[in-house]
C-alpha cells in the first residue's frame, strides 16, 4: 500500500508541476494587431486655373489627350508660388497608340527640368517637383512623329506661374 501512495503522490507532484508550469507560460492575450497604412489625398482639379493650397502643396491632374491636356486645346494654367511643392498626377487618355508626356524644361524656355514617361491610354505617373525660381513658363508634351508638326505645335502645351509669396 506504501508504493501505491507514493505512486500517487509522485503522480500528484508531476501534475502539479506540469500545471504549474503551464501557468508560468501563459501569456495575457494581446490584442490582434493590424496594419495602418496612410494615404495621402490628392485633389483633382478641371477648372483652367489651379490654385495654391495653403499647406503648401498644389496637387492636380492631368489627363493627357490628343494634343491637349484635360480635354482642352493647350493645357489648364497651374498656379504656385516660390516653395510650394507641385505634384502633378499624370494619366494617358489619348487614342489609339498615340502617347503624351508633360515636359517642362529648357525649350519651355525654363530653369526647370521636369520630365514624365510617355503615357499611352491608362497609364499614369506623379510627377512632383519644388517651385523654387519665380516666373512664367510652359509645360508641353515632346512628342514628335518623324513627319510632320510636334504635339507642341499642335497646341499641347499649358503655363505654369511660380509667383512670390
Amino acid at each position: 500500500m506504501v508504493s501505491g501512495r507514493l505512486v500517487v503522490a509522485v503522480v500528484l507532484v508531476v501534475a502539479a508541476a506540469g500545471v504549474g508550469a503551464l501557468l508560468i507560460g501563459l501569456q495575457p492575450a494581446q490584442p490582434p494587431q493590424t496594419n495602418t497604412t496612410t494615404t495621402k489625398t490628392e485633389t483633382t482639379q478641371t477648372p483652367a486655373t489651379t490654385q495654391p493650397s495653403s499647406q503648401n502643396i498644389v496637387s492636380l491632374t492631368l489627363y493627357l489627350n490628343d494634343y491637349g491636356y484635360n480635354a482642352s486645346r493647350g493645357g489648364p494654367t497651374i498656379t504656385a508660388y516660390v516653395g510650394d511643392i507641385i505634384r502633378i498626377r499624370l494619366i494617358g487618355n489619348s487614342t489609339g497608340p498615340i502617347v503624351h508626356d508633360f515636359v517642362l524644361d529648357e525649350k519651355s524656355p525654363s530653369p526647370y527640368n521636369v520630365k514624365s514617361n510617355r503615357l499611352s491610354r491608362g497609364q499614369t505617373q506623379v510627377i512632383e517637383f519644388t517651385a523654387n525660381i519665380p516666373g512664367e513658363f510652359k509645360y508641353y508634351c515632346s512628342v514628335a512623329p518623324p513627319a510632320g508638326p510636334s504635339h507642341r505645335d499642335r497646341g499641347q502645351e499649358g503655363v505654369i506661374r511660380i509667383l512670390e509669396k
